[in-house]
């Protein structure tokens, strides 16, 4: 889950670098000498991904959702072993021949239980990647928004920066707005 959290703030970046290409000016005129200084934002992409109701509310739904996965597999591994421990009682009174087919039996359920405990998570891993674009998307439009009333030519993200002033701090009026605006994300439903 940090892995993809990680490679979500990644793709965060990338979206908060395009949103500040796209109200750069035209660099043509930057050759001009009366041209102002360019106006830059900072955006810590990694913060509105922490901080931000949208994201909780996401990684709760996701955690309840791999409990009850859990809870579900949990039976059924429970089933698995209580079926191994009456098949090992079973040994003494069962022929060669029916014992190895009884244990093939189990061997092809337990294979099928892994089959299917690396498909949910697959399906989990997908609907929280489906779930994280509604949050980049309200992001990125409101990092377009607060750049456009800013004017800032150029939004770069905070890990790109060492050093910056805290007037060109972006963050915190974008979790704000995120939360005005996005206070729960749907969760695409997991398919069996």
């Amino acid at each position: 889950m940090i892995l993809q959290v990680t490679a979500c703030a990644a793709q965060l970046l990338r979206l908060a670098m395009v949103v500040g290409f796209l109200v750069m000016p035209s660099l043509a005129s930057a050759q001009d000498e009366t041209t102002k200084p360019a106006i830059i934002g900072v955006l810590d992409t990694q913060q509105v991904l922490r901080d931000s109701i949208a994201m909780r509310s996401l990684s709760q739904q996701i955690e309840a959702r791999r409990n009850n996965f859990q809870e579900e597999l949990r039976k059924q591994e429970d089933a698995l072993r209580a079926a191994d421990q009456e098949l090992a009682r079973q040994r003494s009174i069962l022929s060669p021949e029916a014992f190895a087919e009884k244990r093939s039996q189990l061997e092809q359920q337990v294979s099928s239980l892994q089959r299917q405990v690396q498909t949910r998570r697959k399906e989990l891993d997908r609907v929280y990647g489906e779930a994280v674009k509604q949050v980049q998307g309200a992001l990125v439009s409101i990092a377009q928004k607060i750049a456009s009333e800013r004017q800032l030519d150029l939004v770069l993200p905070k890990t790109a920066v060492v050093l910056v002033r805290n007037d060109m701090e972006i963050t915190d009026e974008v979790i704000k707005r995120l939360n005005e605006t996005l206070t729960e994300v749907t969760v695409p439903s997991v398919q069996n």
